[in-house]
């Protein structure tokens, strides 16, 4: 596991429960799909979070980024929400991040840093890369997440999100808990090790 921290501390990004989860699916996903067990995990984390799982346009394969963001841009999401974005979602959730919504925290899944005309190039305080550089999908695509995101390199991880999902549930909760999710990172592992 490679963790790359920011150099500045890392600043209070919720209270203990944030009032709005929005999840990304990623290309040719939908909201039925990996996002909604994602969502069933942490909602037993948080009880009084309302959680929202747009339709994006890239569940049609055929639709790229650059136009889920400019769907993303003008749909309703509220003021210092989180978002969680697996593969391409968590791509146009950081870019809509840098796009203006700063006050976002976004916690990317599997996800490169660029694809289908959509690059990311700011770094945001409000972000977490959580990725496999061994990942055959995204692999020659995650190499500048140390310099975009607080990113956490590990290897376990694979595309196949839903095999991963208890762990990653874990995990983001931790960050979203105001916790500290390098330590929820190390923890999990341990948890999984014993597991076999």
């Amino acid at each position: 596991m490679r963790i790359h921290n920011p150099e500045d501390p890392r600043p209070t990004m919720h209270c203990a429960e944030p009032e709005n989860i929005f999840l990304f699916h990623g290309k040719g996903g939908s909201p039925g799909g990996s996002v909604l067990q994602l969502e069933e995990l942490l909602r037993g984390r948080f009880l009084r979070t309302r959680f929202v799982r747009p339709a994006l346009l890239h569940g049609d394969p055929e639709v790229t980024a650059e136009a889920s963001l400019e769907y993303l841009r003008k749909l309703e999401i509220p003021n210092g929400s989180a978002v969680i974005g697996i593969s391409l979602g968590g791509l146009v959730a950081a870019k809509l991040q840098e796009s203006g919504r700063n006050d976002l925290h976004v916690t990317c899944i599997s996800s490169p840093t660029w694809a289908d005309g959509v690059t990311l190039s700011q770094r945001m305080s409000r972000r977490l890369a959580f990725y496999s550089s061994l990942d055959p999908v995204i692999k020659g695509r995650t190499g500048n997440w140390p310099q975009l995101a607080q990113a956490n390199d590990l290897p376990w991880l694979t595309h196949d999100t839903d095999k991963h999902n208890e762990a990653l549930s874990y995990i983001v909760a931790a960050d979203l808990g105001n916790d500290d999710a390098a330590a929820g990172i190390i923890e999990m592992e341990s948890i999984l090790r014993d597991r076999g």
